[in-house]
């Protein structure tokens, strides 16, 4: 569960750069970049979906329940500190990023076991086809 919230944050970090790039004027600097309301955000989001995807086996699942987790956390923020650049759609456009990349990771995590389990059977003289 450790190295997939540390995986969330460092993602929701490089997800809340990247969105806050649009919002600030060109050439600003990088630091300035990760010191910004949609940023933390986004890092705030990035950590409950990654808790969130080592919990749920379904990528589908993962992926709509970060959407749902990244509307939440934007939200909150919004009544917060009353920042108000859309906090539903920008939610769940980090939502969406977040969970498709961790679906896309359980989705190789269960290929490489599946493919380790074949090579383990077949080594052990389990072969179905015949050669």
């Amino acid at each position: 569960m450790f190295k997939k919230a540390l995986l969330g944050i460092f993602i929701g970090s490089l997800i809340g750069v990247f969105t806050t790039s649009f919002f600030l004027p060109t050439g600003t600097a990088i630091n300035e970049l990760f010191l910004t309301k949609i940023t933390a955000t986004s890092i705030i989001t990035g950590l409950f979906s990654g808790i969130y995807a080592h919990l749920s086996k379904s990528k589908l699942q993962i992926f709509l329940i970060s959407i749902l987790i990244g509307m939440l956390v934007f939200y909150t923020k919004y009544l917060i500190t009353g920042h108000n650049f859309d906090p539903l759609t920008m939610g769940a456009f980090t939502g969406a990023l977040l969970g498709g990349i961790f679906a896309t990771i359980r989705k190789i995590e269960v290929s490489l076991t599946v493919m380790r389990r074949l090579r383990r059977h077949r080594e052990a003289g389990f072969n179905k086809y015949g050669y």
